[in-house]
């Protein structure tokens, strides 16, 4: 009996890391594909390490087989190698998959999140907005400090300490960044990211 009430819990852990691991690579292939992503900064991060910890957990239950072994090899094998090539692939899977890669969340309004990230130590941070589609959100702008084309150094996107959504037509989006001492107003084309227009404010 005890047997096989151990094997019963292991069948259901099974298809627990089942689901996940289809969820997970779903929304891999959600974001890569089509830019789109679960619902908030937070809810990949959270999908990614119950996936993470439910592998660990399957190679420890399943330690006898030779599959899991192979598993734990491959999984230890990839992290190693992330770090050959200057560890770039390395740190940007550690900022992708902790909040270390946040530096800026703020939902602009029912419609659109603004948030500013980093996932690489050799490229600044960058701007992105998101669009609120039920529990999934889209990527539907991202901006970077060339496409700025301003030559201020205190005006860069990694300083910016707010953001403001401001209006939006059919093919334009405003929004405001803000700087100590300083805003700056941007209409982006929705189509293809470009800045069209930019407007300074500097308080008194």
């Amino acid at each position: 009996m005890g047997q096989n009430k151990q094997l019963k819990i292991k069948r259901v852990i099974l298809k627990i890391y089942g689901f996940l691991s289809v969820l997970f690579v779903t929304d891999l292939i959600a974001y890569f594909g089509f830019e789109i992503s679960l619902r908030g900064y937070f809810a990949d991060i959270i999908l990614f390490w119950f996936w993470c910890f439910g592998s660990f957990l399957i190679v420890v239950i399943f330690w006898k087989t030779r599959l899991a072994k192979l598993f734990l090899i491959g999984m230890v094998s990839f992290v190693l190698l992330s770090m050959l090539p200057m560890g770039l692939p390395f740190y940007a899977l550690a900022l992708s998959t902790t909040p270390f890669g946040l530096r800026l969340s703020k939902d602009l309004n029912s419609s659109y999140r603004g948030q500013i990230v980093s996932y690489s130590v050799m490229v600044p941070p960058w701007l992105e907005v998101m669009e609120k589609r039920g529990v999934v959100e889209r990527r539907v702008l991202q901006c970077k400090d060339r496409e700025l084309l301003d030559d201020r150094s205190d005006v860069k996107i990694r300083y910016a300490r707010d953001i403001s959504f401001d209006s939006e037509t059919d093919t334009t989006m405003t929004l405001t960044l803000f700087y100590i001492g300083i805003e700056k107003t941007f209409v982006f084309d929705k189509r293809t990211g470009a800045i069209q227009a930019n407007l300074y404010k500097i308080d008194d």
